[in-house]
């Protein structure tokens, strides 16, 4: 939350109190309006979600995601490689 507010939220607000009075205010709480209702609704959906997340598709669901994690670290490691010249092209 500190690093936001340093470097977003409190430029925000000042450049507000320069438009008006009440947007610092509308700002904050819309910010955080949509911050916890997204996080309700998160919590929403997970919760009717529980079977789905004890079947077979979300097992082989997560498998494959894992495996693409895989794949993009080893592409992103090569390109790094790349970079400082390590390998060649």
């Amino acid at each position: 939350p500190y690093l936001f507010w340093l470097s977003v939220g409190a430029p925000t607000m000042t450049k507000a109190i320069s438009v008006n009075i009440i947007a610092p205010l509308a700002f904050i709480c819309s910010f955080y309006t949509l911050l916890v209702g997204s996080k309700i609704l998160l919590a929403i959906l997970v919760g009717k979600s529980k079977s789905f997340l004890c079947g077979n598709v979300y097992i082989y669901t997560m498998r494959f995601l894992g495996l693409a994690l895989v794949v993009l670290a080893f592409s992103l490691f090569y390109d790094g490689l790349k970079l400082l010249e390590i390998i060649e092209n």
